[in-house]
């Protein structure tokens, strides 16, 4: 791992660290009442809030293999990220990641960066290609080779999310690698960083 990454690593796990021992303190309570920083597009990554449970298919998986599952949490924080831990429940040992989700103002864009416990770290950029998909393009190398990977996900129901994921090596076009659909498994957070404050129904200057 060369320096600038490992730079990143550990300024990512810092701003992770922060943000989850922020979740319980004082700091929380402020964050409940609304952040000022918050824009409409924080507001619009609420339907990925809550615990969920999937079932994953794999493109390269013969039809009669059984879907693997995995199991995540999207934390709100300070009203303006989502913090996500990921498991792979089929998988031994366990596939487990973290990742952290915003939207970057001044590059108006949404970025997510995902590390793993097989050393994996990506940085994803993208938009909202619908009112209903949020879709984020990862851009690197793996073993020195051209990477690309582009997730989707898409908000089904108020209790159903799918996500796809494609990936292209070197020039190549991209591929299907995998689609996973998750229920929701409890009630969403009472103050999502994505969930609009009560308006006012007073005058309006």
């Amino acid at each position: 791992m060369d320096a600038r990454r490992l730079a990143m690593l550990f300024a990512l796990a810092l701003l992770f660290s922060a943000l989850v021992g922020s979740a319980s303190g004082p700091m929380a309570a402020r964050a409940q009442g609304g952040n000022p920083l918050t824009t409409e597009q924080h507001y619009r990554l609420a339907f990925l809030a809550g615990q969920w449970e999937e079932e994953i298919t794999y493109a390269s998986s013969p039809p009669e293999q059984p879907r693997e599952k995995g199991q995540w949490t999207a934390r709100p924080a300070l009203g303006l990220y989502l913090v996500i831990q990921y498991t792979g429940a089929s998988s031994q040992p366990p596939y487990r990641a973290f990742a952290v989700l915003t939207y970057a103002r001044d590059e108006q864009a949404y970025r997510m960066w995902w590390f793993d416990n097989a050393a994996g770290i990506g940085e994803y950029r993208g938009n909202f290609t619908d009112e209903n998909t949020l879709a984020l393009e990862h851009v690197g190398k793996v073993e020195g080779k051209a990477f690309r990977e582009r997730i989707r996900f898409t908000r089904v129901s108020p209790t159903e999310v799918r996500t796809n994921i494609e990936q292209a090596w070197e020039t190549g076009e991209f591929r299907p690698y995998l689609e996973a659909v998750a229920h929701r498994t409890g009630e969403a957070p009472a103050r999502e960083p994505a969930q609009r404050p009560p308006q006012n129904d007073g005058p309006k200057k």
